[in-house]
Parts: C-alpha cells; structure tokens; sequence
C-alpha cells in the first residue's frame, strides 16, 4: 500500500552525553551496512539537516547568528513484503521520558507496521498523527516557519493505525493515540487527568485527474483532562503542475482548555476574575497558502502567506483578539538529482495585532536566512 502522508522521571544522567554516544554506537555499528543498503531493501539511513545563517531585521536591535534549525536520524525499510518499520530521532531535544507515553519528545517514529493486504495496513507504536493539510505534511526539516497553529501542535503520538486504500486515488485512516505525551496535570496542575487520554482521529486523502488535485483533510477530538476536550479540523487542497505548484490549508481547533497556550501567556490573567490559571472555550483557526515555481533546471522559486486568528469564546473582550500575518518567500537551489540537498536564501516576515481592548502591543518579527536543508541518504 502506497501511503499518502509524508512537536518526572530520567533515563540517563545527562541525556545530551548519552544521546552523543547513543549516536556514535549507532554510526559505527550500522553505517556498513548502511553504505550497502537498497531503496526498498530492510534498512536505510538518513541525515535530516537543516541549519542557517540568519540575520534578524525585527525586533530592533537589529542581530545575526548560525543556527543549527533542525537534526534528525532516521532509519527505516521494509523487513519482509508484509512488514515495515520506521524510527526518527530529533538529535536537538532532549532524552527524558513523557509521564504518560514514555516516550521522549525527541522521538517522532518509533513504529512497526504490517500490510495485510494491497489494500489494507496497520501500524502500531510512536507515529505522526494522520491529520489533515499539506504544511503539516511535510518533513519538519524543510519548514522555514510553521504557522502559529502547528509550530505548538503536538503531532507525535503511541497509537494503532488503520489505512485503508479502496482504490490507488483514495485512503481513508482512521487512528487512535495518546492525546499527550505526558499527563495533563504535570502541565496544568489545576485540572485532573482524563481517565481515558486519547485522540480519535479520521482521515481523508485524495487524487484527482492523474495526480493534478490532491486533498488532505481530517477531523479529531483529543479528551486532555478530566471533562474536557480539544477538537480539531485540519485539510488543504494542492494543485500539482509539471513546473508550479500551490496549496491552500485550514486549520481552526475549538479547546476547552487553552491547550496551545497563547491566550494564556499574552498576558490576559486580569481578565480571568480568579477562575484560575488557563484560559478557557479558546477558539484558533489558521490559513496557510503556499505556491511554488521551478523556472529551471535545479532552481524553485517559492512565496508563502498565513493568517491565523485566536479568540475566548466567553470573554466578549477577547473576541479575534490575536492576529498574526505570515509573509515569506525565497529562493533554492538543488544541486545533485541523487540527494535531496538544498541551498537557500529567504526572508521570513511575522506580524502580530492585538484588539484595543487588550492593551497589548502590536510587533513584528522579520529576518534573512541564508542556509541548506537536506534528507541525505547513507549509501
């Protein structure tokens, strides 16, 4: 079956140590076998690397610095023709254990799955959740800056999948996973845990005139404490040419708890009259477009807007009372057919708005990058 798709106790003493050697072991041990590996063969290794130079415009005073964006390690194949298994490591967070899953947030797979036929699979273990939209599709490495909505959306989960592929142009998911990786009241202390802390997600991809039309949607609800919920739609619509491509994504969630947390931390508590810590009936929804041109061999020219909202239901002052804008665009450059490495220039512009009523103050955040991004392939 062919896929559609492509965020207490310690472990270790000191996780940035052991994960050095963790990865140094794994190098040592498994690069030979790596150098030899097949495409669709039993075990394949990739660098994902995304690092930049950046020069910061706003908020004055102006900066610049060389940032290490993003690195993962994954490895992944095909054990038998029916069984499959993929595991990704983020090398940048840190090793310690959810409370509730176990699993660190610096793992984003560490999943087995099993074709029970061509038309039916199953996948169990840690996975990226089966949401809908084409941002949230791709690999985390190639995001010059995710929208307000997904920057803070945990989409790493344990769980059981089910896809099912009736014909080649349609797959239908549906997925149950832990709603946290670790127990809600670690987080919010004032509220209980859920007895039951699940997310129930339904997913819809789609192909339409030989690949030209693409659709990603799903619909979820996630129980985060005890008697409340978060619930979610996400889809976008891609548009697939030979030489130009662009897709249109919505996202809105409806929380019961200020799960995303942005209410909360803009500096709102005055108008909360006691009733605690969070924020409560926060409503946040999300508009992302991006197209992209590859006017010639090896170059893709590509330009980016967002506009997202956030709004406390039963706060009549706090009605769209957070706006941000996203303008961006930039220029890459692939210099190798066998690789995917990618050298790039790009601005990255953010605004932020907030109501009259609020008293806070409106800000930008804008910056050049000058950087490479690249999925290497070990061989």
């Amino acid at each position: 079956m062919k896929f559609f798709g492509s965020a207490k106790s310690t472990i270790f003493a000191s996780p940035f140590i052991e994960m050095t050697r963790l990865i140094t072991i794994l190098t040592t041990l498994l690069l030979p076998v790596a150098l030899a590996a097949q495409e669709d063969g039993p075990f394949n290794v990739y660098v994902n690397w995304h690092a930049d130079a950046q020069a910061v415009v706003a908020p004055s005073p102006s900066a610049g610095r060389f940032e290490n964006k993003d690195l993962r390690l994954e490895m992944k194949g095909n054990l038998t023709d029916k069984l499959f298994y993929r595991i990704r490591q983020q090398l940048t967070r840190p090793m310690t254990p959810g409370t509730l899953d176990h699993f660190s947030k610096g793992t984003d797979f560490m999943m087995i799955g099993w074709h029970a036929s061509d038309k039916l699979s199953f996948m169990v273990g840690k996975q990226c959740q089966f949401h809908g939209g084409f941002e949230y599709e791709l690999n985390p490495i190639f995001v010059y800056e995710y929208s307000d909505y997904l920057e803070r959306m945990s989409i790493f989960h344990a769980g059981i999948t089910m896809a099912w592929q009736p014909v080649p142009t349609q797959e239908f998911v549906t997925m149950i996973t832990t709603s946290s990786n670790d127990r809600f009241s670690d987080t919010y202390r004032s509220y209980s845990d859920s007895p039951a802390p699940f997310e129930y997600i339904l997913n819809w991809n789609s192909s339409f005139f030989e690949g030209k039309l693409l659709g990603r949607w799903s619909v979820a609800a996630a129980s985060m404490a005890k008697g409340a919920w978060s619930r979610f739609i996400l889809g976008g619509e891609k548009l697939c040419l030979p030489k130009f491509q662009v897709f249109a994504d919505f996202m809105a969630c409806w929380d019961d708890i200020d799960w995303l947390g942005y209410a909360t931390e803009d500096g709102w508590q005055h108008l909360m009259n006691g009733s605690g810590p969070y924020f409560e009936n926060v409503f946040q929804k999300s508009f992302v477009v991006k197209a992209e041109w590859q006017f010639a061999p090896g170059w893709n020219l590509w330009a980016k807007g967002m506009y997202e909202t956030v709004t406390v239901r039963n706060v009549p002052a706090m009605h769209d009372y957070r706006k941000s804008a996203g303008y961006m665009g930039g220029l890459e450059y692939y210099p190798f057919d066998v690789q995917d490495l990618r050298f790039y220039l790009a601005w990255i512009g953010r605004h932020f708005s907030f109501s009259e009523a609020s008293g806070l103050q409106a800000y930008d955040r804008n910056r050049i990058e000058l950087g490479l991004m690249c999925r290497l392939k070990l061989r």
